[in-house]
């Protein structure tokens, strides 16, 4: 493992929905990659626990979808809140990129 500021950091998030201001994050994975997009390592793959309410407050997309995947029991079963996925997340991408140097890669 070594730190470079070359180094992408990509991030793929499962939310409740779509609208990042009210939505919750309920799952998150991490890979770093070089530049040629080699994978150098894939960070944990977090469910983070969110309440009844929440989940319930989903659409029947993510209802079924997130059902469907097992998701949503990974989410109830969690015992990571948001901070410590947040913690958990940033320690891992602390080994292969220096602070607020790589961009943060994704898609939609």
């Amino acid at each position: 493992m070594a730190q470079d500021t070359a180094n992408l950091i990509w991030i793929d998030l499962e939310m409740t929905g779509l609208d990042p201001d009210t939505d919750l994050i309920i799952e998150i994975a991490t890979v770093i990659t070089d530049k040629d997009l080699n994978i150098l390592a894939q960070g944990p793959v977090i469910a983070v626990y969110q309440s009844d309410e929440a989940l319930a407050a989903m659409d029947d997309w993510n209802q079924k979808h997130h059902g469907q995947s097992g998701l949503i029991e990974r989410v109830k079963a969690s015992l990571i809140n948001d901070a410590e996925a947040e913690r958990l997340t940033i320690d891992f991408l602390k080994d292969w990129v220096p602070a607020n140097t790589s961009p943060i890669c994704g898609n939609s």
